[in-house]
């Protein structure tokens, strides 16, 4: 890729977290807060196949590229690349702000971002990762690679969500945090995402550039469990997803499954029961864009939480979009859903 042509490399922030941390809330308030006089930037990679948080960021006024389809250190992993050289070519931002997907490995992209020719374009700067103290609590959480790598790898820290802590969730805060081998991120608590836009000009913290070996030791374990990548993917459902038909496209990785749906752009769902279907969905994220009697809506649902709220169409010709990840690999409870959301079509 082409040089800068004289420009200052471009102020680079990784937004990171696990899934339903906020990171998204976050990178809205950032870019409401930004320096008038700068042009910024957001890259965004997806879990699912469909994207869907671009959506939630088109009316930011700020240039967006999207890359759906997984883990960047595997097969979006030249896609990344594709949609952030567009971005620096078209867009000429003063900063990129990139969030990665809630199961990424930032530690792969910001290899990648310190090694030419990014070194020379970029000027990567603090890493912010989001967590949820009460996820401390959870096994399931503090022993996934994932949830360890971004954590270890931030130079800010924000707790968000601290308006739902206890003091039992404060107190194992702050006894993970001194576990942390130094050099140990600034720990900020937070509600909403909220951050002040300066944090994102933290220096970064000299780690020596390398994974940790607990990360490396778990990737490794994971690899000889299952003989193969820690990552697998499988495609499945009717139709062509740039065509009119009823789609959906399965996404495994780390013992998650996603589902993410793209339905007909005329296809409107009763509001009734799309809200009891979301209710009664026990998965461990949901995110959507879908069109109803009541007019569009919009999902966010975090851990069993969350539900719809009015919303707007999308911006790529309309189309109604629904991601779902579990935290298993049965596909069971999907399929009924997939089922529940044909029987609410209304027409």
């Amino acid at each position: 890729m082409a040089g800068t042509g004289g420009r200052r490399p471009i102020k680079t922030n990784l937004i990171t977290g696990f899934l339903g941390t906020g990171k998204t809330t976050t990178i809205r308030g950032l870019l409401a807060n930004r320096p008038a006089e700068e042009r910024w930037a957001v890259l965004v990679n997806e879990f699912g196949e469909i994207g869907v948080d671009g959506g939630l960021l088109e009316d930011t006024g700020v240039a967006l590229e999207e890359i759906p389809g997984g883990c960047l250190c595997c097969v979006s992993a030249n896609l990344f690349t594709v949609g952030l050289d567009r971005l620096i070519r078209h867009a000429r931002p003063d900063r990129i702000l990139i969030e990665p997907t809630g199961l990424g490995h930032p530690a792969e992209i910001i290899r990648t971002l310190t090694t030419l020719p990014y070194d020379r374009l970029l000027d990567l700067r603090a890493t912010v990762t989001l967590m949820d103290a009460r996820h401390l609590a959870s096994t399931r959480h503090r022993e996934h690679p994932n949830w360890n790598d971004q954590i270890y790898l931030a130079d800010v820290l924000l707790a968000n969500k601290a308006d739902l802590y206890d003091h039992a969730d404060r107190v194992a805060l702050q006894g993970f945090v001194a576990e942390r081998p130094a050099p140990r991120p600034r720990v900020i608590e937070t509600r909403h995402g909220r951050m002040a836009p300066a944090l994102l000009d933290q220096p970064r913290l000299d780690r020596g550039g390398a994974l940790f070996p607990e990360v490396r030791a778990f990737q490794a374990r994971q690899a000889a469990r299952t003989g193969d990548h820690h990552h697998a993917h499988n495609h499945a459902g009717p139709g062509d997803a740039a065509g009119e038909a009823w789609v959906f496209i399965d996404n495994r990785a780390d013992d998650f499954v996603g589902r993410s749906w793209l339905l007909p752009t005329y296809c409107c769902l009763d509001h009734a029961a799309l809200a009891q279907l979301i209710d009664g969905l026990g998965a461990e994220r949901v995110k959507g864009i879908l069109r109803t009697d009541q007019g569009w809506q919009q999902i966010n649902r975090v851990g069993g939480e969350g539900g719809l709220s009015a919303g707007r169409a999308p911006a790529d010709g309309g189309r109604p979009r629904l991601e779902v990840i579990h935290h298993t690999t049965d596909t069971t409870d999907l399929d009924a859903l997939d089922r529940g959301l044909r029987n609410a079509e209304r027409y």
